[in-house]
């Protein structure tokens, strides 16, 4: 029993992992990787379809995917370690011929004492036999200091068709601690590119919903005369940053009164808008001059919808107004009253960036007279700082609908506090 008992422990010894010795030093030291296989920009790879990577440490043995990404886009088959600090990558298929890969090392790589790797790494490799020289630079900013550790995507400019986003996604780029952008060993010439910015607060190299985001304003391309583009700078805003909504002039409606209009955010439970007096929410009001155009300040970014009216009553709020004032003849029993919506126009589908401006084009204004059975109530000006909804209606201007959709009768009995 004894000599059973010291064998299996003189296996297990044999077996075991050495490790520093207890009461030492913490090692707070990142892992990298310190040589892969195939080399930085080494060249001629037809029928490469294994990598191989030695880490500076010893690493959480994690599948590659976690780890690891090519472009263009490769699909791993397997990963293989080789004790704790090696591993080796097999491709499903070689690497595509006469083609740049760009390899990238994921941040978030953790050794055996959990240490990060907080860092992404990428190098180029080629099937042809030779390296891209075209480069892209860019500076990213956050109210006006340097962004560090932004990602800024590359993608072809699409057709018609598609949004660009639908597209495969060609390269990543990380920000520096000077908001300074790279994008190397690009094709000369090459593009034209868009390029999309954001914060990754969450260092994943993945958009997150609340991350800042911006699509930067112009493609860029790069010809045979100069293999380096600028992309400039480029200032990024918090995600939920008010922005602004323009038009530039337009015709003159042939109905009289003020033009004005107000911003709806529009959610994914959105169900479209109901024409219906309301009070437009005085954050997101605005009044547009045929002339000159004008500006909706301080609306909700991402998709909005704009109702533009005209104010035939003079009460600054899109509501019902009788037959009279629209010149419209008498009924015949001089004891009713026929009452319309004022002149109305809707845009839909306006995509606007935290921080930024978006214009829309006003549309045309009363083509039609929509009816309205009864007069809205009177509304306290208490309201007029709310904010309408996705439907643009509050509470106290809304009636039951009738079997037609359009019309509503309102409740006599309903009071507003």
């Amino acid at each position: 029993m004894g000599l059973a008992l010291i064998t299996s422990l003189a296996l297990a010894s044999a077996c075991a992992i050495v490790e520093p010795p207890l009461g030492g030093p913490i090692d707070k030291t990142p892992p990298h990787v310190v040589s892969f296989k195939p080399d930085s920009a080494a060249v001629g790879l037809a029928g490469c379809q294994v990598l191989r990577f030695r880490f500076s440490e010893k690493m959480d043995r994690a599948n590659a995917i976690s780890w690891l990404s090519l472009f263009p886009e490769q699909e791993f088959k397997k990963t293989k370690w080789h004790g704790a600090t090696e591993a080796e990558v097999f491709l499903t298929e070689p690497l595509p011929a006469d083609t740049l890969i760009v390899v990238e090392l994921l941040p978030g790589m953790t050794d055996s004492h959990r240490i990060k790797d907080e860092k992404s790494r990428r190098y180029p490799l080629a099937t042809g036999d030779s390296i891209f020289s075209g480069r892209v630079t860019g500076q990213l900013l956050m109210a006006d200091m340097a962004l560090d550790g932004a990602v800024v995507e590359l993608f072809a400019v699409p057709p018609d068709t598609l949004e660009y986003f639908q597209q495969t996604l060609l390269r990543r780029a990380t920000s520096d601690s000077t908001g300074t952008f790279r994008f190397e060993w690009l094709p000369v010439p090459g593009g034209p590119w868009l390029m999309r910015a954001f914060a990754d607060t969450d260092n994943n190299l993945r958009l997150g919903e609340k991350e800042a985001q911006r699509l930067l304003a112009d493609t860029l391309s790069i010809n045979s005369e100069f293999s380096t583009a600028a992309a400039g700078t480029t200032t990024l805003y918090p995600w939920n940053e008010p922005g602004t909504l323009t038009t530039e002039s337009f015709d003159l409606p042939e109905w009289v009164g003020g033009i004005g209009a107000w911003a709806m955010s529009v959610s994914d439970a959105d169900t479209g808008w109901v024409p219906a007096p309301a009070v437009q929410g005085r954050q997101t009001f605005g009044w547009l001059d045929p002339a000159e155009g004008g500006r909706i300040p301080n609306v909700v970014p991402h998709l909005n919808r704009v109702v533009v009216f005209v104010d035939m009553d003079g009460d600054s709020t899109f509501s019902a107004v009788p037959d009279s004032v629209y010149g419209l003849p008498a009924a015949a029993d001089m004891d009713t009253t026929a009452w319309f919506l004022e002149p109305w126009g809707l845009v839909e589908e306006i995509n606007l960036e935290p921080g930024l401006e978006a214009g829309f084009i006003v549309p045309a204004l009363g083509d039609s007279l929509v009816s309205w059975i009864a007069p809205p109530p009177a509304l306290p000006d208490t309201l007029g700082v709310a904010e309408a909804d996705s439907t643009g209606l509050f509470p106290e201007a809304e009636g039951p609908e009738t079997e037609s959709g359009m019309e509503q009768v309102l409740d006599e009995g309903l009071e507003s506090e």
